[in-house]
Order: C-alpha cells, then sequence, then structure tokens
C-alpha cells in the first residue's frame, strides 16, 4: 500500500541514491553493502508510514471538527447544509 503513492516512491529512490552515493566504495563488501541498505531502507519506510498516519490522523480531526462546527451552527440545517454534513460524514468514513 505504501509503495502506491508517487511521493513515497521518490523518497525511496532519494535514499537509494544517497545511500549508493555514500557507500558505494571498493573497501566495502556487497554483503555489508547490502545490509546497510535494507537497515536505511526499512527505516525511512518506518518513518514515511508514521508521517503519512499522522497526516491521515490531522485530517481526520479536522473533518470531525468542521463537522461538529456545522452542526452547532444550526440545529435545523438547510438543505444545502446536510449535503455537506452527510459529504463529510462519508469523507470520515474512508
Amino acid at each position: 500500500i505504501l509503495l502506491k503513492n508517487n511521493w513515497v516512491k521518490e523518497e525511496i529512490r532519494g535514499e537509494i541514491k544517497r545511500h549508493i552515493e555514500t557507500n558505494d566504495n571498493e573497501n566495502t563488501s556487497y554483503q555489508n553493502f547490502w545490509d546497510a541498505a535494507k537497515a536505511v531502507l526499512r527505516g525511512k519506510f518506518i518513518s514515511l508510514q508514521a508521517y503519512l498516519k499522522k497526516e491521515e490522523q490531522s485530517q481526520i480531526n479536522n473533518l470531525s471538527l468542521h463537522l461538529k462546527e456545522i452542526e452547532k451552527e444550526q440545529m435545523k440545517p438547510k438543505v444545502s447544509r446536510r449535503k455537506e454534513i452527510i459529504k463529510i460524514r462519508a469523507d470520515l468514513m474512508k
């Protein structure tokens, strides 16, 4: 799921390039180079996943606050408000 995001793919590509540029020399064995690359990429994936999860939670919180404000604004919402409330609730369910 994480690799379906183009931004994540570009971040990983950049991390691989940086790792190769930094560690590519004749003194490093292929096994050490590969083990280090795996560790670096694992850490990058973990940090990207945490960032995306925080972003998603922030969006959910913002939508929830917006929904509460709209519901407080009008006890009997007009048709346009009802549509907006339904749309926000649908977004929250995603």
